[in-house]
């Protein structure tokens, strides 16, 4: 797969990219940005490429001194490996150096020694997909007191003050394209009930709520029954679901805002009997959540670019480490891809589909 590089004229942005695809190609636009924000285009998320731009290429040689550092919410997850590769393309055609490191697990608990530890290696920039909203905090405040520039990319801060830039995917939108696209499986009716991870991580908690907006606000014959919380478990949010079947006769759709919450929700609605009358909405896709894609235990999937995530981080701390501060978008939403599973096999869809292994 081939990622694509995006050149910025006048300001070197991301194109804007309008319309929402559910059974199709096309990238959800994203929703509400301002003159602060941008948003990315759609791109094959692929680890190879050609430069950013021909000004950076030409100009490489003499940013060799430059390190960027990327600490991901966790290393081992098809996600963050994508990120990884997007990231590490634009590092070359820029010519500075990337450095990856993280924890196996995403928590604080995991994350925070490997930030404080590169704290002491003085790099030239951090980029970082914060596990909690406010414990993460302390240490990029550190960061910043060094004169170290800071972007989050996929999660964030509460304080995004102290942030050179953040960079999502639209996850809002994202919750609310899975409503929708529930809610025409179910004629528009019946109960639905989300499956998230924890409270207090900020992709999860905006796809669920603009999920549950979504129904509340078009939906006047359907209801959001329950809110579980699996603690990254599939096997957990397997117990919730079934526990959800039994006690609501009415349920017709269940989101899971991750990749362990969709693995239950499908186990447990294929145990159940209910493919095909209880319908799942999902995120990523990774090769587990597009396994139960393709042979429909999860009917709709959104699907992020995280390789983008990557090269606009790397690219925004360049600009930052070379005197284009001007040029930084503060806040970056990147559309996201919707698949169903008629869809799941297209050729136009697979190409968003995320790495699992990057040795660059």
């Amino acid at each position: 797969m081939q990622l694509k590089s995006v050149t910025r004229p006048a300001g070197r942005r991301r194109a804007l990219l309008l319309g929402v695809a559910v059974a199709s190609a096309l990238a959800v636009a994203a929703c509400g940005s301002s003159s602060s924000s941008t948003t990315s285009s759609a791109s094959s998320p692929a680890s190879s490429g050609g430069s950013s731009s021909t000004a950076a290429s030409s100009s490489s040689s003499s940013h060799k001194n430059l390190t960027i550092a990327l600490v991901p919410g966790l290393t081992v997850d098809p996600f963050y490996i994508t990120m990884h590769a997007g990231a590490a393309q634009e590092a070359k055609a820029l010519g500075v150096n990337l450095t990856w490191q993280g924890g196996t697990t995403f928590s604080p608990t995991a994350q925070l020694p490997v930030v404080n530890a590169l704290l002491a290696k003085n790099p030239s920039a951090l980029l970082i997909a914060p596990t909690d909203v406010n414990a993460l905090k302390a240490p990029i405040q550190k960061f910043v007191n060094a004169s170290i520039p800071v972007i989050a990319v996929d999660t964030t801060i509460n304080d995004t003050g102290l942030l050179t830039a953040a960079i999502t995917s639209d996850n809002t939108q994202g919750g609310a394209a899975a409503a929708d696209a529930i809610a025409k499986l179910a004629h528009d009716k019946g109960d639905v009930a989300v499956d998230n991870v924890n409270p207090g991580i900020s992709t999860t908690d905006a796809r669920a709520a603009g999920f549950i907006n979504e129904i509340k606000t078009k939906y006047p014959n359907m209801h959001v029954v329950a809110t579980e919380y699996n603690n990254d478990s599939a096997t957990t949010a397997e117990s919730q679901v079934r526990n959800l079947i039994l006690s609501h006769p009415s349920l017709v759709g269940v989101f899971a805002t991750n990749l362990y919450g969709a693995q239950g929700a499908g186990t447990a609605i294929s145990a159940a009997g209910k493919t095909g009358k209880v319908f799942v909405g999902a995120y990523d896709a990774e090769p587990a959540t597009v396994a139960l894609l393709k042979k429909g235990a999860i009917n709709v999937l959104v699907i992020q670019q995280p390789a983008v995530e990557g090269k606009d981080a790397v690219l925004y701390a360049y600009d930052k480490l070379t005197g284009k501060s001007s040029q930084i978008p503060k806040n970056t939403l990147v559309p996201n891809v919707v698949a169903t599973t008629a869809t799941a096999s297209d050729p136009n869809i697979t190409k968003y589909y995320y790495v699992t292994s990057f040795s660059g």
